[in-house]
């Protein structure tokens, strides 16, 4: 049998995580939150309200890769939860896992915001804002969920 690989991305709050747990219980995948392993400089950016840079990105996305070949190594299934705002580092995922399942989650705004303000975290509902306008729609083969569920 081989590997399995899901990757969740979408804007922020959308509901990545909640998603990428249904496929933990109900499937067996290990999950892999990939904001556990934001760099010092992009938490520093998230804390002053600042906007990644391309270079910001392009560390992180070796990060990524790197932290999932090494649960691969050790998990047959695993579901990976990160923005992925920007289409040149989900071609990245895919050309380094090209067996990779994409699911872009979506949601309503008004949901969005509501979990954003449930949430406790560093992440506040302007910067929410600011940040959501800059996810770039797929340009890669991808499945999509709406995920109207309520609340966080």
């Amino acid at each position: 049998m081989g590997k399995s690989l899901i990757i969740l991305f979408g804007k922020t709050g959308v509901g990545k995580n909640y998603i990428a747990n249904i496929f933990v219980k109900e499937f067996g995948y290990h999950f892999y939150d990939a904001d556990r392993d934001l760099t010092d400089e992009m938490k520093k950016a998230i804390t002053e309200g600042q906007m990644f840079t391309d270079a910001m990105r392009n560390r992180y996305i070796e990060v990524i890769i790197e932290k999932t070949q090494e649960l691969l190594d050790s998990h047959s299934q695993v579901v990976l939860a990160q923005g992925l705002f920007k289409n040149k580092q989900r071609r990245e995922l895919l050309q380094a896992f090209p067996f990779a399942e994409f699911i872009w989650v979506d949601a309503a705004d008004y949901l969005i915001e509501q979990r954003i303000l449930e949430r406790k975290n560093n992440i506040t509902l302007e910067y929410a804002r600011k940040i959501n306008q800059l996810f770039e729609e797929p340009n890669i083969i991808c499945q999509k969920i709406i995920n109207q569920q309520s609340g966080s």
